[in-house]
């Protein structure tokens, strides 16, 4: 059920923007964020949260939920010192996924339908998103997207847009998926694409970066690239110039997870070359890309 306070384009879409629930949102990763940095003291948090809760009282509610998300942890980082709390569960994730790599490349060589599988399986790392959940079970996510596959799922119309390009960009999400991901790229070069994949530029939650792409070795099967920015998603006015030509002159672009959604789902110059991989982690997007809470899905505007 849309909710009266949502917002929509010229075109009637429903759209993506910071709406009452998102507050909750922020402050909850804000906590988050502080017991990942191991501060224990309940005075010295409510503090932050007190100064974070006036803080947020100056966003504007125009913009994605990712920038004002953005905004709240980057203070809270500057409020309690330390600019990277989630570096340790980064690394913890990487090496848990890296566990799972030659199983699950295994099941992609086994497939009847590789590339479809690869996807499947890209989208069950989106559940290692530790601003939301401090804990998640990878195994249950790969059996859901296995099985259960994408409640919305434009597959076929991928695999046509991709007949016809050399070129893909991947916008990554979180560390530890990245592993996820480098399957899925390892797929496509085998189909004799070139991709270039896409990290944060600098620690903002546990979104991957550089340091993340070296580990992983996805610098020994893509072309890595920053976007520039320490912002969830695509913050245009926060990303870097060569990113944004890059973006745009994409021909064929997978986004995965919810901030990247947020960020592109109603820019013109992706509609139609996006193709958004995620698991659906909040309602307000639930209604926007028209799935329900908890499902994976894979669809373009």
């Amino acid at each position: 059920m849309i909710n009266y306070y949502y917002n929509y384009n010229q075109k009637g879409e429903l759209t993506v923007r910071s709406y009452i629930d998102c507050v909750y949102c922020y402050l909850k990763q804000a906590v988050s964020c502080m017991k990942m940095a191991g501060i224990e003291d309940e005075k010295k948090m409510h503090e932050v949260i007190y100064e974070l809760m006036d803080y947020v009282k100056t966003f504007d509610t125009e913009v994605t939920p990712a920038e004002n998300s953005s905004r709240v942890l980057l203070k809270a980082y500057e409020l309690i010192g330390i600019d990277d709390p989630y570096k340790e569960i980064k690394k913890k994730s990487n090496d848990l996924a890296l566990e799972l790599y030659n199983g699950l490349k295994q099941k992609i060589e086994n497939s009847d339908d590789r590339l479809y599988d690869a996807l499947k399986i890209a989208v069950a790392g989106n559940v290692i998103d530790l601003g939301i959940n401090r804990s998640f079970d990878i195994h249950e996510a790969l059996a859901h997207s296995m099985d259960t596959g994408f409640s919305i799922d434009h597959y076929e119309l991928f695999r046509k847009k991709l007949e016809e390009v050399q070129e893909v960009l991947l916008l990554g999400d979180n560390s530890g998926e990245i592993v996820f991901d480098k399957l899925l790229v390892e797929e496509l070069t085998r189909l004799g694409k070139q991709v270039t994949y896409v990290v944060k530029g600098a620690p903002i939650l546990n979104d991957a970066t550089m340091e993340d792409a070296l580990y992983v070795g996805m610098d020994k099967v893509a072309r890595v690239i920053t976007n520039g920015s320490k912002y969830l998603g695509v913050c245009l006015e926060r990303v870097s110039e060569e990113f944004i030509n890059t973006l745009y002159n994409a021909n064929l672009i997978i986004s995965k997870g919810q901030a990247n959604f947020e960020s592109l789902e109603q820019d013109e110059n992706v509609r139609g070359k996006a193709f958004f991989l995620l698991k659906i982690k909040c309602e307000c997007v639930a209604d926007v890309a028209g799935a329900k809470l908890g499902d994976v899905v894979f669809f373009t505007k």
